[in-house]
């Protein structure tokens, strides 16, 4: 009896390895994902107080630009390496989860209002979301 329990649990292991194997092979259809509207930027979650001192008690974290896309949206406003994105919609940003899902609430046509700390000063910013920068 011990012997046909062992077989049994090595079959299905053979087979679970199998299917998993089969199903990396073969893609998903998990439907259309709905379209995010791009800024341009390219960030990194830092701690806000290395960069905004005491300016900000409410802020740990920001995103820090990393670098900007030429001809995009964020650049359009003056947006550079360097800067450090605060808030989006007056929603404190401190990963990159909430920029995502605010951008996700994003249409072309809409604008975002970014609180954007650069050289010394906070800076609030309308950044108006053409239609040629969602990304399908």
């Amino acid at each position: 009896m011990p012997h046909f329990l062992t077989r049994c649990l090595w079959l299905a292991m053979a087979v679970l390895m199998v299917a998993g194997c089969d199903l990396k092979a073969k893609p998903i259809e998990l439907g259309r994902q709905t379209p995010r509207p791009q800024l341009g930027l390219k960030v990194k979650v830092v701690e806000a107080k290395a960069y905004l001192g005491e300016f900000d008690e409410d802020q740990d974290r920001a995103l820090l630009v990393m670098d900007v896309k030429p001809d995009s949206p964020a650049g359009a406003v003056g947006i550079k390496p360097g800067d450090l994105l605060l808030r989006m919609d007056d929603k404190v940003v401190q990963g990159m989860r909430d920029s995502v899902f605010i951008m996700q609430l994003k249409k072309p046509g809409d604008t975002v209002v970014l609180d954007v700390f650069s050289n010394g000063e906070i800076h609030k910013l309308g950044v108006e979301i053409p239609a040629g920068t969602v990304k399908e």
